[in-house]
């Protein structure tokens, strides 16, 4: 899950599989990087305190890094990746000081699912810059670029270049780390140091409690969003109405707002009682 990927890539001592990864997302060289190592506690995650757990990361000086693994599927996600960088940008630069010395910021998310919008992309990686709409080629500004790279679309990836294949190693890594071969590790010291890191966590009691209680949170979460869209699904099929769980709550509301009203019940208490306003009951009579 995201809290292990945090541990492993975002600790202090790891640069060097850090490095090795975010050199096989960019395709760039980076001769230093600086972690910036925030620890997790216990009671955050019991409390639920922490939304996304990302690694923040400067390479060269110059580059500020978003490194991020989304394990529960968001509608919004491509929004919600653009508002990481804008923020990041804008951090680079303290008021009065010149746009030139704004920093190159890149977000690199890797999803455990397909995102809604990219359906149509066959390949696992895709890169964003601001180009013009006719001369593709041209790129705005050097200093955004987005990388998404979505795990499900691993299987049957064609190998073309050794930069490809190294990449596709660390992702089927991330993906699946039990079934990485011994030659694979041979081949790449980071992800071999990564396995190291991901054991040590499993043989470590501290640290496969704070794995289990952000496992426990990510699974309520999806429980949550999953049972909300079977209720909605279930009410909307039965009426006709197919946007989802909160028209099926709204039309639930509604039959009990019409019986209350045959009932000659007050209006200010049909509204209490099922969350209407006073304006929508009125339209029922």
């Amino acid at each position: 899950n995201d809290y292990v990927f945090k541990r492993i890539f975002g600790k202090k001592g790891n640069e060097d599989i850090t490095t090795e990864f975010i050199e096989a997302v960019t395709g760039v060289r980076y001769e230093e990087i600086n972690l910036e190592d925030t620890p997790i506690l216990e009671r955050d995650l019991l409390e639920k305190k922490i939304g996304v757990l990302d690694v923040k990361v400067i390479a060269n000086k110059e580059n500020d890094i978003d490194l991020e693994m989304q394990v529960v599927k968001s509608e919004y996600i491509a929004d919600r990746i653009l508002w990481y960088w804008a923020k990041m940008y804008s951090a680079s630069i303290d008021r009065g000081e010149s746009y030139n010395n704004t920093k190159r910021a890149i977000c690199i998310l890797i999803a455990d699912f397909c995102l809604e919008d990219l359906k149509a992309v066959t390949k696992y990686h895709t890169k964003w810059h601001i180009r013009e709409d006719d001369f593709v080629n041209i790129i705005l500004t050097e200093k955004l670029e987005i990388h998404i790279i979505e795990l499900e679309k691993l299987e049957n990836m064609k190998i073309l270049s050794e930069e490809d294949k190294k990449l596709l190693n660390w992702c089927k890594f991330i993906k699946n780390p039990d079934n990485m071969e011994d030659s694979t590790m041979s081949e790449n010291n980071g992800i071999k140091r990564a396995k190291e890191e991901l054991d040590k966590i499993s043989q470590d009691a501290k640290e496969r409690r704070l794995a289990e209680l952000r496992e426990k949170a990510l699974m309520d979460e999806i429980a949550i969003r999953d049972s909300g869209f079977k209720e909605g699904y279930e009410e909307g099929k039965a009426s006709g109405i197919k946007e989802g769980m909160k028209q099926g709550i709204v039309k639930k509301q509604i039959e009990i707002a019409k019986k209350m009203i045959k009932e000659n019940i007050n209006i200010s208490i049909i509204s209490k009682i099922t969350d209407l306003s006073e304006e929508q009951i009125k339209e029922l009579y």
